[in-house]
C-alpha cells in the first residue's frame, strides 16, 4: 500500500510543478490528483511483480493482420491456412457466436477447444480471436518456447484500455514441451526443481494477469487435440499430455467446447471455394462423393489437394486420398521414389525435432549430409541429390514447417542418441558461418543433451552460445545446472568468480556464485554471496530466501525463519518461504505458528500437496484428528498418489477405532508404495485390533520381510502368536525384537505373560524382573490386573517381585 513518506517524497522530487497546479482552479486539480495517484499506484504494483520477458505476440485491437500474424502462410500459397475461405461446419450453427457467446458469461471466461487432429481448431479459434479484435480486444497469443510468467510490466504496444484475449494454441505439445523447460530467470532455488509444469505457470500467470487487470477484463481461448489412442506404441496420448486429473484446478477452471466434424455441405464448399484458385482440374459433380469420402476433417482435403497441385493431377474419385495418414505415409514414398535422399532429409528433420533446433534449410540439410555417412566420395554423391530434394520437400511439403504426423509417416523414428556427438561438433561449425541464427539452437540442443546426462556436449554448446552472445543470465544459468550436475561444481565456482571479477556489482552473478557454493555444501561461504548479491539490490528475494536455506542447513532455525521472513518482505506469495516457515516452526515445537504459516502457504498455492499433509501432522499432533484427516483427504484430491497422505490418514482413522476404513486406507498406502514397511506393521496392528490375527501375522511378516530389523514388527507378532496360542513362536519373536532392541520393555513383558500361560514360573518371574527394569511403573501397575498370571500370582517369588 502507498504511505506518506512516498507520496512525500514525490512531493519534493517535483515540488515546483506540483506547486503550480495548485495554484490553477479546483476542477482543473481533481484529475490531476486522481491521475497522480493513479500512477503511483500502479508503479507500485509494477515494482512488486516479478520481472520476466513476455511470452506473447501482441496484436493490437482492430488489426488488419490477425490471420496472418497467427495463422501464417505465404501470401502466394493458396492454400495456406489463412488464404482458405472459412466454412460453416455445421448448418445453422455458428461457432463463433456459440464461443463468443460462452466467453462473455462469468463462470466460462475461459474456453478450451477440443478435437481431434485436422479439424480446425486453430482456425476457429483464430477467427474468434479476429472478431474481438475488431471490437477492441488485445490479443496475447502465446509464441512457442517462451517461458510463460507474469511480467514486471506490460509491453506498451498494449496500452492503457486492457482488454486481453489470451490465446493459446496446441495445449497438448506445449504442455508436453513444457515439462523440460528451465526458467532463463533463474527463479528456482538449488534446493528446489529447475522445471515448473507449464500447467502450473500457465495457472498462476492468468490468475495474476485477472489479479492484476480485473477477471472482467481477461479471456482466454485455447485449443487442443482430445485423442484417447496413441499415435504410436509406448508414447502418451494427446489426451494423456494435458494430464487432467493431476492439475484440475487449472483444467476445472476451462469450459470446455467440443468441436463438431464438419459436415458433407461444408467439404462441398470447401473444394467449390477453394480449387480454381488453385488450377486443379475438378468435376464439380464429383464433390458429393468425395466429400462422403473425406475422414471428416478439413486437413484431408487441404493436404489431398496440395498434392494434387504439386503433382498436377486432377482431383477425381481414383486419386483421392481418404485419410490423412495414408496420405502422408504415400507422401514420404513417392518422395523417397523420386529423390532416394528424401529419407535423410526426414531423418535430419526428426532428429533436430528432438533436440528442439530450429528447423531451417542450412540446418536441415547438413544434418542430412551428416546422417548419409560414408567417406568423402559417397558425401559428395549425396550433397547434390539433398540439395535437390530439399527444394522438393520444402515448396511441396512445407518439410521446415511439418504438420501433425508427417514426420512419423516415416515409420522408424531416428534414435537421437546415437547422433549427439557428431551433432554438437556439426552444429558449431554451422555456429561459425550463422552465429546470430544458431545462438538458440545451440542453447535448446545444450539444454538437451543435459537432460540425457551428456554434460560435456551440453556445455560446450552453452559456451559457444555465450561467445555469439554474453549478455545472457539465462545460458549462464543453465551452464552452471550442467556443471552442477556434471560434478565439475568447483569448476562452475572458478566460472562465477571469475565473471564477478568484470561484474562485481551485477547481483545476478552474486547469487549464482552462492548458488554453487551452497550446491557444494559450502553454507558459510554461499551466505557471504548471498549478502553481496543483497548488498547490490536489498530486495532479491531469491538471495533471501536461499540464505534462509543456507541457515537451516547450518541448524541456525530461528535465523532461517528470519530470512525466510525477510524474502516474504519483498514477495509475499512466495509459497516456498511460508512452507518452509512451517516445517522450521514445527521442529521448534510452536505448532500453533507453523499451522498458521501453512494455512499461508496453502492459499497462495493451494494445490500444494505437501503442505496440506504436513498441515494435517500438526493437527494430529495437536489431538483435532477430524481436522488432520480432511487435510490429508484435500493433499491426497491434489496428489492421488501421495502414499504419504494415505498413510497419515490411516494411522489417524486407526487411532479413532475407524478400523475398517484404517485397513482400507493402508490398503492404498502399500498399493502405492509396496515396499512402505511402516504401513505394513500399523496394518497389521489394526487387524490384530479387529481379532483378524492370521492376516495381522500376515502383514507382520511382510513388514519385516522389508525391513529384517523392524523391532516393532518382531514385537507386534509375538502378541499376535500369543493371542493365538502359539507360545513358542510368539517367544522366539519376542526374542528377536529384544535381540534388535534390549530395551524393548513391551517385549520382555510379552514373553513374560506367554511364560505365565504356560506356568513356568522361572522364566516368567525372570523375564517380567527384565520389563520392571526397564519401565518400572507402567510395567508393576499392569501386572497386578493381568490375566495371563493368574496361574503364578500366588506364587512367593512372584509376589516378592510385585512389592519390589
Amino acid at each position: 500500500m502507498l504511505n506518506i513518506q512516498t507520496v512525500l517524497k514525490f512531493y519534493q522530487d517535483h515540488k515546483q510543478f506540483i506547486n503550480n497546479l495548485i495554484s490553477g482552479s479546483l476542477p482543473a486539480m481533481i484529475p490531476v490528483i486522481a491521475g497522480l495517484l493513479w500512477w503511483l499506484r500502479m508503479r507500485h504494483r509494477q515494482r512488486r511483480i516479478p520481472p520476466s520477458t513476455f511470452p506473447f505476440q501482441v496484436i493490437k485491437p482492430q488489426s488488419q493482420d490477425v490471420l496472418q500474424r497467427i495463422l501464417g502462410g505465404d501470401d502466394n500459397d493458396p492454400l495456406a491456412d489463412r488464404n482458405i475461405a472459412y466454412q460453416v461446419r455445421v448448418a445453422n450453427c455458428s461457432v463463433r457466436q456459440e464461443l463468443k457467446q460462452l466467453l462473455e458469461k462469468e463462470e466460462s471466461r475461459w474456453v478450451l477447444i477440443l478435437g481431434q487432429s485436422g479439424l480446425g481448431k486453430t482456425r476457429e479459434a483464430t477467427e474468434l480471436a479476429n472478431h474481438l479484435n475488431q471490437e477492441g480486444w488485445t490479443v496475447l497469443f502465446l509464441k512457442p518456447g517462451e517461458w510463460l510468467d507474469f511480467p514486471a510490466q506490460f509491453p506498451t504496444e498494449i496500452g492503457t484500455d486492457r482488454k486481453l484475449l489470451f490465446f493459446l494454441d496446441d495445449l497438448n505439445q506445449k504442455m508436453l514441451r513444457g515439462r523440460e523447460e528451465i526458467s532463463p530467470e533463474a527463479e528456482k532455488n538449488p534446493v528446489e526443481q529447475f522445471r515448473v509444469p507449464l500447467q502450473q505457470r500457465l495457472l498462476q500467470a492468468l490468475e495474476k494477469y485477472e489479479k492484476f487487470c480485473g477477471k472482467a477484463e481477461i479471456r482466454v481461448i485455447a485449443t487442443a487435440r482430445n485423442e484417447r489412442i496413441s499415435d504410436f506404441e509406448g508414447e502418451s496420448t494427446h489426451w494423456d499430455k494435458l494430464q487432467w486429473e493431476r492439475y484440475p484446478q487449472l483444467w476445472n477452471r476451462f469450459t470446455r467446447y467440443e468441436l463438431a466434424k464438419p459436415e458433407d455441405d461444408a467439404i462441398i464448399e470447401l473444394f467449390s471455394e477453394t480449387i480454381p484458385n488453385t488450377n486443379i482440374s475438378a468435376k464439380v459433380e464429383d464433390y458429393p462423393a468425395l466429400a462422403r469420402r473425406n475422414d471428416r476433417t478439413f486437413r484431408n482435403v487441404v493436404e489431398n489437394l496440395r498434392t494434387l497441385k504439386n503433382n498436377q493431377q486432377p482431383l477425381n474419385l481414383k486419386n483421392y486420398r481418404d485419410t490423412l495418414k495414408d496420405t502422408w505415409e504415400e507422401r514420404y514414398k513417392k518422395a523417397v521414389r523420386k529423390y532416394p535422399a528424401s529419407r535423410y532429409i526426414y531423418d535430419a528433420v526428426d532428429l533436430l525435432q528432438k533436440f528442439d533446433i530450429e528447423l531451417q534449410r542450412f540446418t536441415v540439410e547438413a544434418t542430412a549430409r551428416m546422417l548419409v555417412g560414408g567417406n568423402f566420395w559417397q558425401q559428395l554423391r549425396y550433397w547434390w541429390q539433398i540439395r535437390i530434394a530439399t527444394n522438393l520437400l520444402i515448396h511441396s511439403e512445407r518439410i521446415l514447417k511439418p504438420c501433425n504426423g508427417q514426420i512419423e509417416a516415416k515409420a522408424k523414428q531416428v534414435e537421437a542418441g546415437e547422433h549427439i556427438l557428431r551433432l554438437s561438433r556439426l552444429l558449431l561449425k554451422l555456429a561459425e558461418r550463422y552465429p546470430t541464427q544458431m545462438q538458440e539452437s545451440l542453447v535448446n540442443f545444450g539444454n538437451e543433451v543435459s537432460h540425457l546426462g551428456r554434460y560435456k556436449e551440453a556445455l560446450v554448446s552453452f559456451d559457444k552460445a555465450l561467445k555469439i552472445s554474453r549478455q545472457s543470465n539465462s545460458i549462464l544459468f543453465l551452464r552452471d545446472y550442467a556443471l552442477h550436475n556434471s560434478k565439475r561444481k568447483s569448476e562452475a565456482l572458478t566460472y562465477y568468480s571469475k565473471v564477478i571479477t568484470i561484474k562485481a556489482d551485477d547481483h545476478e552473478y552474486w547469487y549464482n556464485e552462492g548458488n554453487t557454493l551452497y550446491s557444494l555444501g559450502k553454507f558459510e561461504e554461499a551466505i557471504a554471496s548471498y549478502n553481496k548479491a543483497i548488498e547490490i539490490k536489498p530486495d532479491f528475494h531469491k538471495a533471501w530466501f536461499n540464505i534462509g536455506l543456507s541457515l537451516d542447513n547450518l541448524g541456525r532455525k530461528s535465523k532461517a525463519i528470519a530470512s525466510y521472513k525477510k524474502a516474504i518482505e519483498y514477495k509475499p506469495d512466495l509459497h516456498e518461504a511460508w512452507y518452509n516457515i512451517a516445517l522450521l516452526l514445527s521442529s521448534l515445537g510452536r505448532e500453533s505458528e507453523a499451522i498458521a504459516s501453512y494455512k499461508k502457504a496453502i492459499e497462495i498455492k493451494p494445490d500444494l500437496h505437501e503442505s496440506w499433509n504436513n498441515h494435517g501432522n500438526i493437527l494430529s499432533s495437536l489431538g483435532r484428528k477430524s481436522e488432520a484427516i480432511a487435510s490429508y483427504d484435500q493433499a491426497i484430491k491434489i496428489k492421488p498418489d501421495y502414499h504419504k497422505a494415505w498413510y497419515n490418514r490411516s494411522n489417524i482413522l486407526s487411532s479413532l477405532g475407524r478400523k475398517s476404513e484404517a485397513i482400507a486406507s493402508y490398503d492404498k498406502a502399500i498399493e502405492l508404495k509396496p515396499n512402505l514397511h511402516e504401513a505394513w506393521n500399523n496394518r497389521g496392528y489394526t487387524l490384530s485390533n479387529l481379532g483378524r490375527f492370521e492376516q495381522a501375522i500376515a502383514s507382520y511378516d511382510k513388514a519385516i520381510e522389508i525391513k529384517l530389523d523392524k523391532h516393532e514388527a518382531w514385537n507386534n507378532r509375538g502378541y499376535t502368536l500369543s493371542n493365538l496360542g502359539r507360545f513358542e513362536q510368539a517367544i522366539a519373536s519376542y526374542d528377536k525384537a529384544i535381540e534388535l532392541k534390549p530395551d524393548l520393555y513391551q517385549a520382555w513383558y510379552g514373553k513374560a505373560c506367554c511364560y505365565g500361560l504356560q506356568s513356568s514360573i522361572e522364566q516368567a518371574i525372570y523375564s517380567l524382573q527384565q520389563a520392571i527394569n526397564l519401565n518400572p511403573e507402567e510395567c508393576r501397575e499392569r501386572v497386578k490386573t493381568d490375566s495371563d498370571f493368574d496361574s503364578i500370582r500366588n506364587d512367593e517369588q512372584f509376589q516378592s517381585l510385585l512389592r519390589g
